[in-house]
């Protein structure tokens, strides 16, 4: 029972001594481009739990992974064109490492990306919505904003993506300021893809399915949480292969693509959301977070 106390105490002697000459790291951009996504992370030599990262307002859970000789969380972030202004943007990293809580701070700056207009013509009910269909429209907007706060600690995502069709060509990009029948409107919050009506979509992450129905705007929709604020978003399907709830693997086919909604022809409008903004989906598909943390700026720790 004496040998027993006695390995007790050593562990946790040496435990303590490890916590305690730990190293961490954060590693975030110094600056980029309204609407473009980027990737940030915490490093660490000992092991550490609860790490968050707080960006505009949003606090977005990270899981804790073995990495190299120490342990990592992964983070994906952006800036919405919608609603972003140029300026400097505070992030907060906290996370907590032997019983005590570590915080670190910086600043990104944002810069202004033009983005062209793109002047469309749609069926007038799709401009001014009937009065009769107000209420649905003020529900499914409740109902798309519970989802979009949707938070969860598991890492899904890996990347890069699986593109969500086989071929990519764009149609209308990310950030155009849209003018339905001359009525400005603001920019657009996703890529619309070329797409005959009925083409199979895959996912582009691992993921949970939060949210499906044929909506106003955008007619068929899905929703998928891959965790740590990333969701995809799909709109104007012809059909929906998967239901509320339901478990997909990266690259499973989840819809169909279709012309439903507020539309001029079939296409896939896909949208990428990180931590509750509307980035630019497509440069993605060309990287990975290994080479978007290259770019980042590392600092210690204290």
């Amino acid at each position: 029972m004496k040998t027993k106390k006695i390995l007790l105490a050593l562990f946790f002697i040496i435990t303590c001594v490890n916590v305690s000459y730990a190293s961490s790291w954060v590693n975030f951009p110094e600056s980029g481009d309204i609407g473009q996504a980027f990737a940030i992370s915490i490093t660490s030599t000992a092991d550490y739990s609860s790490p968050v990262v707080t960006w505009m307002n949003r606090t977005i859970t990270l899981n804790v992974e073995q990495g190299g000789a120490g342990r990592i969380s992964y983070g994906l972030l952006g800036s919405d064109v919608r609603n972003t202004k140029p300026g400097s943007y505070k992030i907060l990293f906290e996370f907590v490492q032997g019983g005590k809580k570590y915080k670190a701070s910086g600043n990104i700056i944002l810069r202004a990306k033009e983005y062209p207009k793109e002047n469309l013509t749609v069926s007038p009910k799709m401009v001014n919505p009937p009065k009769k269909e107000l209420p649905r429209i003020r529900s499914e907007q409740q109902v798309i904003g519970t989802a979009l706060r949707t938070m969860t600690a598991d890492r899904k995502w890996t990347t890069p993506p699986q593109p969500p069709l086989s071929s990519i060509t764009l149609t209308s990009q990310y950030g155009k300021q849209r003018v339905y029948n001359g009525v400005p409107r603001s920019g657009h919050n996703g890529a619309d893809i070329r797409a005959a009506t009925g083409t199979k979509i895959r996912a582009p992450f691992a993921g949970k399915v939060i949210l499906t129905g044929f909506h106003y705007y955008a007619g068929g929709s899905v929703y998928i949480d891959s965790g740590n604020g990333v969701i995809t978003v799909f709109f104007h399907l012809s059909e929906i292969n998967v239901k509320k709830g339901e478990n997909v693997v990266k690259g499973q086919v989840v819809a169909k693509s279709g012309a439903t909604g507020r539309v001029t022809g079939p296409h896939l409008h896909y949208s990428l959301v990180l931590g509750g903004q509307f980035v630019d989906p497509i440069p993605l598909l060309s990287t990975s977070i290994t080479q978007m943390l290259k770019h980042g700026k590392i600092s210690m720790v204290n």
